[in-house]
């Protein structure tokens, strides 16, 4: 009797998960990117506005870019609340989906990226970078993070990647980056983002009088 409830409970399960909504379908999350890696979900909510619930279950990169108070609530749970704070990056296995809903209650935007982690789990072991303009964030099976500060003068080198890198910036600069060698000008804003194909070396320098910052993932 035992295994047969058990079976009926994660049958019902897996029809709920099935039925909802994923993230990269409902309306203010905004799929801008996607390849055999990562998956960019660029997510606005204005003031007092609702998402609808939800569902994630991919392994992700949540990044914050905006001081925002917000509410969240779990299908069949109990509304909660909090502050987002501008810089906040986590990463999230997901191994249990979520199914949840988030509204703004704050008077300015909520902004946040979701880069879901569409790669098959990496059975080898890519080295961590060694670099003093990076702080390592976390390093999971299908990507290592790293918070990079690149100050006016000097250049930050990334050696070819097996799987990639994404390039996410933290904020307003005006950069210089190269990949393998070929020259590109851009100016960023806060969520604005590079993506360095498997085997290109990278390298970024800023023309601001100012640190540039950024997030780097290192795919696996």
């Amino acid at each position: 009797m035992r295994k047969y409830l058990a079976l009926i409970g994660a049958l019902c399960s897996s029809i709920l998960v099935s039925a909802q909504v994923h993230a990269r379908d409902e309306p203010r999350h905004h799929n801008v990117f996607e390849n055999e890696f990562v998956r960019i979900l660029d997510a606005h909510l204005g003031p007092k506005d609702t998402t609808l619930y939800h569902l994630h279950n991919t392994p992700s990169v949540f990044i914050i870019f905006t001081n925002t108070n917000v509410g969240s609530q779990l299908k069949g749970g109990q509304p909660q609340k909090g502050a987002n704070v501008n810089g906040m990056i986590s990463y999230d296995s997901l191994s249990t989906p979520r199914i949840h809903r988030v509204w703004n209650e704050d008077t300015n935007w909520f902004h946040v990226m979701d880069v879901e982690l569409t790669s098959k789990l990496q059975k080898g072991n890519t080295p961590v970078l060694q670099n003093p303009s990076l702080q390592l964030l976390f390093n999971e099976q299908q990507v290592n993070g790293y918070s990079a500060e690149v100050k006016p003068g000097s250049i930050l080198q990334l050696p070819a990647s097996t799987a990639g890198y994404l390039i996410v910036s933290k904020g307003k600069s005006v950069i210089d980056y190269s990949v393998n060698e070929k020259r590109h000008h851009r100016i960023m804003n806060a969520a604005h983002y590079i993506w360095v194909e498997a085997g290109n070396s990278f390298s970024i320098g800023t023309k601001d009088s100012k640190p540039a910052n950024f997030i780097i993932l290192q795919l696996k």
